[in-house]
């Protein structure tokens, strides 16, 4: 009888102390995926292509045209007009001006995450960028990485993307 008294208790006891741990570990998956969603989001915008729309903006359209373009696509995922305007300053329509000048074309083949240890909502990624130029079969891959720091709301306050160096060499190839 005590034996049986002692499971229940120990039944009794953890059951609750379970079902908060898998109700944080829920919570927080859920935060985890709408950070990366916001993201994802902005880079695949920013690495794949040119689209034509994009090769016929930066080629003819005035930059009325192009602003209203990229508030399109990337307004909505930043924290505020700040941390948007950083982010289509450094990278944006710019990302694809090499890629369009050398007849390249971008494709995000796979992102890999991984939120830092710190208190705040900050990832590394890692991306591998397929480029090709056109009319050719081939293609090759290269490794891109940067750095996201978001808010509360899944907001991006802050984005880096190491890919200078890359863009910068697509004229040699």
């Amino acid at each position: 009888m005590k034996k049986q008294m002692y499971k229940l208790f120990v039944i009794a006891l953890f059951t609750p102390l379970l079902l908060l741990v898998v109700g944080c570990t829920e919570t927080e998956t859920k935060v985890q995926d709408e950070n990366i969603k916001s993201i994802e989001a902005v880079l695949q915008n920013a690495l794949t292509g040119p689209s034509e729309e994009l090769k016929q903006m930066l080629e003819s359209k005035g930059l009325e045209d192009l602003v209203q373009y990229e508030e399109n696509l990337y307004k909505d995922y930043f924290a505020n007009d700040t941390s948007y305007l950083e982010f289509v300053n450094s990278y944006g329509s710019t990302l694809m001006i090499e890629p369009t000048r050398n007849q390249f074309k971008l494709k995000i083949k796979n992102i890999e995450y991984e939120k830092t240890d710190s208190k705040e909502n900050i990832y590394n990624f890692t991306i591998n960028l397929q480029y090709q130029k056109e009319g050719s079969e081939e293609s090759e891959v290269e490794m891109v990485s940067g750095e996201a720091n978001l808010n509360d709301e899944h907001k991006i306050e802050y984005m880096e993307i190491g890919i200078g160096d890359f863009l910068s060499s697509l004229h040699k190839k």
